[in-house]
């Protein structure tokens, strides 16, 4: 039976997500609650059978658009076990539910990105999407191809997987007396120097960052059960770079990073250092594996240029390639549906005439 939950099935949610392979923050009870304020309300549906065991679930965000309508996204989900043997209905019960919720929300589609934990599995969810009438999305909402890695001992073990450039900026980093800081508890200092850091990263690359607010809130959700992890690293009293990392279960999830940029800090390699703690810090508390969340392989011929620079930081460090799904859409209003990817087409066409 599919049923939307409350509050008093967090805990339950959140166990749930933290045993599945295939499940990150972005289905964390923690992860819908700190895109409450900004407007994009989770609306959580959950399968449970007669003895009370998820079999499924799906937190789908609310977003509003033109016209009074809305679309619901599922990032990073739906969830079901995929290996037990009544795999095909719980995810056919949880497409209907979603639709029925869209519905309910005046949405015009509804939107799902499922993550895969192994490469063959990409197909097998791609082929099952397909069955239950959803359609390839246009365009992907979150990275299709990722590296995880293999925290081992968290040391000279884990090191030894790391490529010698690498390792060789760790190294240097430590010579140049950067030092790392880590917080878990949502210090309210050590978030408001990531937040400087991602802004000036982010008018530097280009990109949009997530508010002070926004951070803020996703900070205070994760540590209240241990899943923070922010790495600062400093030269002398000075934050020069950082990384935050979210922890679900025995998972650990590369969320962001940012870094300075001047003549003085060239050498130092601040970005490396507090990547290498953050590893450490997670090996240490048992967690096994680190998603480094969006990484392009250099033989990817569908590869974004724009993903080389942060990419190859990234696999400095490592880690198995795996390839996700991608995302699929659920019609729900097909006339504005085909409306609204016609205006998306036009702006797209029209930014690159600029």
């Amino acid at each position: 039976m599919v049923r939307e939950a409350s509050s008093a099935d967090r805990a339950a949610w959140d166990a749930y997500v933290a045993v599945d392979p295939e499940a990150d923050v972005l289905q964390a009870w923690a992860w819908g609650e700190a895109w409450r304020p900004e407007g994009e309300l989770p609306r959580r549906l959950m399968i449970v059978d007669d003895g009370g065991r998820i079999r499924a679930l799906a937190q789908a965000l609310v977003r509003a658009t033109t016209g009074g309508r809305s679309i619901l996204y599922v990032p990073h989900g739906p969830l079901w076990d995929r290996r037990s043997p009544g795999s095909a209905e719980d995810f056919a019960a949880i497409i209907d539910g979603l639709a029925t919720t869209a519905r309910t929300v005046r949405a015009i589609v509804v939107k799902i990105d499922p993550r895969s934990a192994a490469a063959p599995d990409a197909d097998e969810i791609a082929a099952l999407a397909a069955r239950h009438g959803l359609g390839r999305a246009r365009r992907e909402l979150q990275a299709q191809t990722t590296r995880i890695v293999d925290l081992r001992d968290g040391g000279a073990e884990l090191a030894a997987t790391w490529t010698k450039d690498g390792r060789n900026r760790v190294r240097r980093a430590a010579r140049e007396g950067v030092t790392t800081t880590i917080d878990r508890a949502a210090d309210a200092t050590s978030i408001s120097a990531f937040t400087d850091i991602l802004a000036e990263t982010s008018q530097r690359e280009g990109f949009t960052a997530r508010s002070p607010a926004f951070l803020t809130r996703l900070a205070s959700e994760l540590a209240r059960h241990g899943g923070w992890y922010l790495t600062l690293a400093r030269q002398a009293d000075r934050a020069i770079a950082g990384v935050v990392t979210a922890r679900v279960g025995d998972r650990a999830y590369y969320l962001y990073g940012a870094s300075l940029r001047d003549s003085s800090l060239r050498h130092l390699f601040g970005s490396d250092a507090a990547m290498a703690a953050a590893m450490s810090a997670l090996a240490s508390d048992g967690v096994k594996t680190l998603d480094m969340w969006g990484v392009a392989e250099p033989d990817d011929p569908a590869a974004d240029p724009a993903w080389e620079g942060f990419s190859l930081f990234k696999r400095r460090f490592g880690g198995a390639p795996v390839r996700h799904p991608g995302t699929f859409d659920l019609v729900i209003d097909r006339p504005l549906y085909v409306l609204r990817d016609a205006r998306e087409r036009l702006a797209s066409l029209r930014s690159g005439w600029r």
